[in-house]
Formats: C-alpha cells, structure tokens, sequence
C-alpha cells in the first residue's frame, strides 16, 4: 500500500511539472498581432448556421451551445489563422464590409455597419488563405446583404463585454477535473487556468481542448477557487467560486469578471 502510494505522489509530480511547462509553453508564444491587432486589418466573411444560426451549436471551442451560454447569435468561427488552435477562443472582434474595396461591395454592403463578435468555433481558411470569419446569418446580414455570400471585411481586436461573473462548468470524476471557462470579459481568450481547494495548494491546469481546462487532483469537499490569465498576459484571481457541497456538471459563476 505505501509503495502504490508513493506511485501515486511520483505521478501526480510529474503530470503537475508537465502542466506547468504546457502552460508556460502557451503563456511564452502570446498573441499573434493578427489577433490582437487594435487597428483594422484586412480579411474574408461568409455565414453558416442557418438564419435562426441554430447550426452553430457545438464547435472547436467546447461551448457545447452558444445559446444556452450566453453568446446567442453574436458568435464567429474563425480560421486557424486567428483560432490559433482554440487558443483564442472567447476573443471578441468588431467586424465590417471592406465597402470600398469594389463596385460588387459597393451594391451589396451596407456601409459604416459593424457588428461585434465572440469566437466560438473554427473555419476553414479563406479561398486563398486569408483570415476568414463565418459569422452567423444575422450577424453577416448587419453588414451586408446576404446574395453577397462572401465578402471582404475589416476586422479589429476589441474588449469582450459580458453580463455577471465569469462562469465555470465542472465535469470529470473525483480524481479528474475538467472545467469549462466562459462568459469572459476583457480580453476573453484563456491562455492560462489554476485551481484550489479550500484546504489546498494552487494547481495548475492544462487546456484539455478548446477552452476546457483539466488538472488531475482530488478537491471534492473544498470550496473551489479559480486563476485565470488571459492571452494578453492578464491575471485574476476568483475565490471561492464553488462552495464545498460543489457537484459535477454543474455551473458556478464568480462574482467578478475582466474588464
């Protein structure tokens, strides 16, 4: 029993050193000026999802429902060019048809209209490469008229405002924690996760895939807290999120958020 114990402790080090090298992997490579550009820049728009965008629901970014997280109709997939292989996530962007760019744009783009947007899912890349954004179809038809079906835009990085706290759905298994980050104000994106029970230290967390993150230790019975940093090198703590009678699959919403 002593020596399953101690293969136990060798093990929980070693995945928790691992983890902290991930994350400081991710945290060292920082956003790429395509996607934290605060100027406009040049990309491609198309629309997916159908007009009521019910087509959208699940994705690359793990939100499951956009509808039942909050995001509604005001989601974007974009391409990996920007995603950054879900790194980015939560990002939110003003979007706008290039009007000048043509007489094609000029019939069928409404001038001076933007629309903001959260990134929830992945496209593919545009016809040759570009930056793309497929937005849904009431988003794209803010901005255009939907014959147009692919556009150039203009797109700039801007802070993603959210109503209440941050939000943290738990999953997993007493040894297994799994949580999904989202309703992420400020910058929006995670690159970064720790969690802490009540009566333990901090752990650090790896991002599982999309913007669910997992950390492979026992806090059930612990009133749970969160530190989250977000990809333009922001951190906050939240505290005691989840109070000790806490449960799996369920949401808990901090009282807080970036800004």
């Amino acid at each position: 029993m002593r020596n399953m114990a101690a293969v136990r402790r060798m093990e929980i080090i070693g995945v928790t050193i691992m983890l902290m090298i991930l994350k400081r992997v991710e945290l060292a490579a920082g956003e790429a000026y395509a996607v934290s550009r605060t100027t406009f820049g040049d990309a491609t728009a198309t629309f997916y999802g159908g007009n009521d965008a019910a087509g959208t629901a699940g994705g690359s970014c793990g939100y499951e429902n956009p509808f039942t997280r909050g995001y509604g109709v005001t989601t974007v997939a974009l391409s990996n060019s920007l995603l950054s292989n879900n790194l980015n996530c939560g990002a939110c962007f003003e979007v706008k048809c290039k009007y000048t760019a043509s007489a094609y744009t000029k019939k069928w783009c409404y001038n001076n209209k933007s629309v903001v947007v959260t990134a929830t899912n992945l496209s593919p890349p545009g016809l040759n490469g570009e930056h793309h954004f497929d937005l849904t179809y009431p988003m794209f038809t803010k901005i255009s008229n939907m014959i147009a079906g692919r556009i150039p835009i203009q797109y700039r990085r801007v802070p993603c405002k959210k109503q209440g706290g941050i939000k943290f759905t738990l999953n997993g298994n007493p040894y297994f924690n799994l949580v999904l980050v989202y309703n992420v104000g400020g910058a929006g994106n995670v690159y970064a996760m720790s969690m802490k029970g009540s009566k333990s230290d901090w752990y650090p967390m790896a991002r599982n895939w999309g913007q669910n993150w997992q950390a492979m230790v026992r806090l059930t019975g612990q009133s749970l807290s969160f530190r989250v940093t977000l990809g333009n090198g922001k951190t906050q703590t939240f505290s005691n999120v989840a109070a000790a009678d806490w449960k799996f699959g369920q949401t808990y919403q901090a009282s807080s958020n970036f800004y």
